[in-house]
């Protein structure tokens, strides 16, 4: 997979870098990690299903290990054919005749292994590509020794194939994915029954338990070096994010969502917790080229965007890079509390006063990112956190700008477009139009969903599929919040919320500063005051871990 150069953001993370190319990672950011290392191949590999770089280094001086050991031990072997056999009696025109070409060439391919392995141009991966190509060959060879002299019957319930050997070595020392390891190892077993194969014409054909008995030693290992290399996989991948990455350490993994995972994090100096969002690459090998390049855009302008916003009720990031093992990361504040959809789910529908406080911190999120000429198109409750931060309770922070939508976007963005992929229960009409303009004021139209939410506790509208969801909101009339729970609610907030939900955007509040105006206006019999949250936090104890950082843009379901 091509992974752009201007993917790679540059370190002036301060700047507004909204609408400039992305630069390529600097010199710094590698040495950070220790050692030279290419940022971009570490990408590349990644999202084309490689290893790690350092265990592909690891495992070629393995290669080298086992060609060297393999070479010594077939040398002996036939140092000792032509040294201990006396060439007058029966057994030496046998072994002549079948097993020295086979040694021979054996010793061969295990000296090329040799040379291969010391090649310094030969890119770690495809060396151990070539080890694979010689394992299933020496099997072969083996297979041909094995089965160029019938075996006794007897011999047959205790006799294993020489192959088990060379299978179950690569499975233990050199590094690979489960599925490779157990593709190799199967391609190396049957080795043995082919030579099989091609060698009964002359020995007659056996019966079926004698073919039996002959390749399950093979295949029996092929399984067990399998099931060694899923357990060494998951060790190293456990190994590689117990590292540092950049100057934070990886301290407790608080869940994984669709494109990424999240961990608790230290950094190594200053005595501050953060949250480390991690791609995971199992997700760009799990995709084309194409669309793995399109994921790793989204996420490094999720990064970019949330990095040129200043905004105290939006997520702040710290830092962002790419690790040795090619994942990209970006480093946010850890928050303290829970998202708007656990809120309502856990306690129920919010009182009317305290829906209005949250809905107009979130405002002033919106209305910095507005003011930038972008739209987050993914105001939803699961990304709205509502938090402790500092003295503060009932804090508001707006998450996963990872849908954003810049107003003068480049080529690459406007072909991700075509690919754009939202939450229906939140979708303002106009973006389920086909070439409806898009702005701001698809913003305000979610927001007026969440606040609906808040207010009672269900979704604007309930549909079985997606696309019955995205039809109503394009033309369906909602309900009032009222009228959806059967009791008066607060009328003029009620007003505000419907007014956002209006199909025409023209009729919409046309800012987030005016709907923020409008939510300061409203008069309450009790207001909510910060004594109020606090004594609401100190007795309900909401404190969850930051699971909405997990929420996938790419996987965004038809849930509010």
């Amino acid at each position: 997979m091509q992974v752009p150069d201007s993917l790679y953001p540059s370190g002036n993370s301060g700047e507004n870098a909204v609408g400039k190319r992305l630069e390529p990672l600097p010199d710094h950011a590698a040495s950070r990690s220790g050692g030279d290392w290419d940022a971009q191949a570490a990408v590349r590999a990644a999202a084309g299903g490689e290893l790690h770089q350092d265990l592909l280094e690891q495992g070629v001086g393995r290669l080298f290990g086992i060609s060297v050991v393999a070479t010594a031990a077939l040398g002996v072997q036939l140092v000792s054919l032509f040294v201990l056999v006396p060439r007058h009696q029966s057994p030496w025109a046998e072994l002549s005749s079948y097993w020295v070409p086979e040694l021979v060439l054996a010793l061969a391919l295990s000296l090329a292994l040799v040379g291969i392995t010391r090649l310094p141009r030969l890119r770690p991966q495809h060396v151990r590509d070539l080890g694979y190509v010689y394992l299933i060959a020496l099997c072969f060879v083996l297979g041909l020794m094995r089965h160029s002299v019938p075996w006794p019957e007897v011999a047959l319930f205790s006799q294993v194939a020489p192959s088990v050997i060379p299978i179950l070595a690569f499975a233990a020392l050199i590094p690979a994915r489960p599925r490779a390891a157990l593709t190799t190892s199967l391609g190396a077993a049957l080795m043995d029954p082919l030579a099989l194969a091609l060698l009964r014409g002359q020995q007659g054909t056996p019966r079926p338990y004698e073919v039996i008995l002959l390749i399950s030693s093979p295949l029996l290992a092929a399984l067990v070096g399998y099931a060694i290399s899923r357990v060494l996989h998951r060790l190293s991948e456990s190994i590689v994010k117990a590292r540092e990455v950049g100057s934070y350490r990886l301290v407790e993994r608080l869940g994984v969502g669709g494109m990424a995972e999240v961990w608790r994090a230290d950094h190594r100096m200053l005595v501050r917790p953060a949250a480390v969002k991690l791609i995971r690459t199992e997700i760009l090998t799990g995709h084309g080229p194409e669309a793995s390049a399109r994921l790793v855009r989204i996420f490094l302008k999720e990064a970019r965007v949330t990095a040129t916003l200043n905004s105290p009720h939006t997520i702040q990031l710290y830092d962002f890079g790419v690790t040795r093992e090619g994942a990209l990361y970006y480093v946010m504040e850890l928050l303290d509390g829970l998202d708007l959809k656990r809120l309502v789910e856990r306690f129920g529908p919010l009182p009317p006063e305290r829906a209005a406080y949250l809905l107009h911190q979130v405002c002033s999120s919106l209305s910095e990112a507005h003011e930038r000429e972008l739209v987050h198109r993914d105001i939803k409750p699961a990304n709205i956190f509502v938090c402790r931060y500092g003295g503060e309770v009932d804090f508001v922070k707006v998450l996963d700008f990872g849908l954003v939508l810049d107003q003068h976007p480049t080529a690459e963005e406007i072909d991700d477009e075509q690919h754009f992929v939202g939450t229906p229960a939140v979708m303002a009409p106009e973006m389920v139009r086909f070439q409806a303009p898009v702005d701001a004021r698809a913003d305000i139209y979610s927001v007026g969903c969440v606040g609906y939410w808040l207010l009672t506790g269900q979704r604007v509208f309930e549909a079985q599929t997606r696309h019955d969801m995205l039809v109503m909101h394009a033309h369906q009339k909602p309900l009032t919040p009222s009228k959806r729970v059967g009791r008066p609610l607060h009328a003029e907030l009620e007003a505000v919320l419907m007014t956002c939900l209006e199909k025409n955007p023209d009729r919409r509040p046309q800012t987030a500063r005016e709907l923020a105006e409008m939510l300061e206006a409203l008069a309450f019999e009790a207001a909510w005051t910060p004594e109020r949250a606090r004594l609401w936090w100190k007795r309900e104890k909401p404190t969850e871990k930051i699971e909405p950082l997990l929420e996938s843009a790419q996987e965004a379901k038809a849930t509010a």
